[in-house]
């Protein structure tokens, strides 16, 4: 069509040309020509017409070519539009990367995931009979009852908007069986709302998220529940999450800054700090006499050495309880023997009455290949009332410590997370599965072997008795506390069978001993030592 245009362009012009060398032509054969002899009787000869003249023919040009370029102008816009149709038409996908169903916008500023998780657990609990068990200390030697659960049955979609948002929404049809067993405090009830939340990732390194979060907490808090090496993280990561407001489902804000690079080629900086509040659909916290449960929550971590499939890291981690909720509100640390097939708590510190908490922990990691080594150390401080005064009385004062190792036997080197839009950031995870089984290809999966020896303690002074006050200025000595001593060794069978589908075998070593009544003498103190074996099914995408 182009052409055609310049075309009639070309005979338009040719036309004026010929027309005005017509013209020329003409004057000049009438100026040769001898003039006729005048006459007295002779009229005037009519006046020879020449046709448009070079003015008209300029303007109709002109007009042809105002008509030809916007006509030309319209072809070229409706062929655009019709270029961004195919192309927004071919782009729009939808893919399957590790069975993970994602569609994505033809111009990539609009995704949206879904994503399933769903852990079924075994657990026989091998302990004396409830007879035996009867005639000693029942805070301490609870019977346990075995049998399974489905411990997480997620649901959710997660994506981006605008490039510049991500958003998730998530689930939770699992759950703990959340009996609160002989003498703690409390059950628990897992929120069907886990995670909803929208962030604001605009500026490079930087992440604001809002809604229903889970803050970046603690070591193995950074590692998705679908990458843990055992069926539970450690108590101290439980007992943090639980009661400084890091677990899932909390109303909340949080900022976190990242940075691979930072300041030495191949290091990677973390900064996160998170203010939240109660658990969504819990009442608890958020009582008559007082404002919402309310925590501020802060972690470091940083990797100082990576070669790429190893990596070596360390962290701390620092959260404070502004309120628990309430008027007279209490605080309670406790937490199960690793396992959550049972409610029971064998160790809890009881309600203890006070307005105020802080805790800080350490921890460090490396991987060497597929070779693994991690721990933490935990403390927690409660400024503990005496009756109805909001002065703290005294600080009860608990700690915890873990280490873990790891071997994956199939060779793949373990994962560290650099960089994401969810909390699970500068923290280490599963290995990626190298050969996923399978018997035609004859391949098995990864297979890794791991153990951990975890330690909790939430005895404080826990010998001690009560010493009433003589006078109103003197309030008297409150009793130690009794929440009990509990050690666990945990053995570990992971099979990998792909990156989605993975089996996993725990044999958790219990020990625990607290005393069983106030007098705290000796022959009140029991402990009993029990093996648990847990397995767990997974399918997470």
């Amino acid at each position: 069509m182009q052409g055609k245009s310049y075309l009639m362009a070309g005979v338009a012009v040719v036309a004026l040309v010929a027309s005005s060398d017509a013209g020329l032509a003409k004057t000049k054969h009438h100026a040769a020509a001898p003039a006729p002899a005048a006459t007295s009787d002779a009229t005037p000869a009519p006046a020879a017409s020449n046709g448009p003249t070079n003015a008209e023919l300029a303007d109709r040009l002109s007009a042809l070519e105002a008509e030809l370029a916007a006509d030309h102008e319209k072809r070229d816009s409706d062929h655009n539009r019709l270029s961004a149709l195919e192309q927004n038409f071919n782009d729009t996908s939808w893919t399957f990367d590790n069975a993970r169903p994602t569609v994505k916008s033809g111009d990539g500023r609009f995704t949206m995931a879904i994503r399933v998780r769903f852990q079924a657990d075994f657990a026989g609990f091998m302990q004396d009979s409830p007879a035996a068990l009867a005639l000693t200390a029942p805070k301490a030697t609870a019977d346990l009852s075995s049998g399974a659960v489905v411990r997480r049955g997620f649901f959710g979609i997660e994506g981006k908007v605008f490039n510049d948002f991500v958003y998730e929404f998530r689930l939770n049809a699992g759950g703990s069986n959340g009996s609160a067993g002989s003498g703690v405090t409390g059950s628990e009830g897992d929120p069907l709302m886990n995670l909803a939340r929208v962030a604001y990732v605009g500026i490079d390194h930087f992440e604001l998220n809002m809604g229903v979060i889970e803050p970046a907490f603690m070591f193995e808090g950074t590692t998705s529940s679908a990458q843990l090496m055992f069926l539970e993280r450690p108590e101290i990561d439980n007992i943090a999450a639980d009661t400084f407001g890091a677990a899932d489902s909390r109303r909340g804000i949080e900022v976190r800054f990242q940075k691979d690079s930072a300041l030495m080629p191949g290091d990677n900086l973390v900064l996160n700090a998170a203010f939240t509040g109660n658990k969504t659909g819990s009442s608890s916290g958020h009582g008559p006499g007082g404002d919402e449960q309310a925590q501020i929550l802060g972690r470091a971590s940083y990797r100082f050495w990576s070669d790429g499939p190893s990596n070596a890291s360390f962290g701390t981690s620092i959260a404070d309880i502004i309120s628990p909720g309430g008027g007279n509100s209490t605080i309670t640390l406790q937490d199960r023997p690793e396992i959550r097939v049972d409610g029971t708590r064998l160790i809890s510190t009881g309600n203890i009455l006070a307005q105020h908490a802080f805790m800080w922990a350490i921890d460090g990691g490396v991987n060497y290949n597929q070779f693994f080594i991690g721990g933490e150390y935990a403390d927690f401080q409660v400024d503990r009332q005496l009756g109805s005064s909001f002065e703290a009385a005294d600080t009860p004062d608990f700690s915890g410590w873990y280490v873990e190792a790891s071997w994956v036997l199939t060779g793949e080197p373990k994962s560290y997370t650099v960089s994401a839009t969810n909390n699970e950031v500068g923290g280490f995870g599963a290995p990626k599965v190298g050969q996923p089984f399978s018997f035609k290809g004859d391949s098995w999966g990864a297979w890794e072997v791991a153990v951990r020896y975890s330690d909790t303690n939430l005895n404080w002074n826990d010998t001690r008795v009560a010493v009433p006050g003589t006078s109103s200025s003197a309030l008297g000595i409150q009793a130690g506390i009794n929440g009990g001593d509990e050690r666990v060794v945990a053995l570990g069978l992971n099979w990998y069978l792909n990156n989605n589908v993975k089996l996993q075998l725990n044999d958790l070593i219990t020990d625990v001993g607290k005393y069983s009544s106030t007098s705290h003498v000796l022959a009140n103190r029991a402990s009993q030592s029990f093996n648990t074996i847990g397995v767990r099914l997974q399918f997470s995408n």
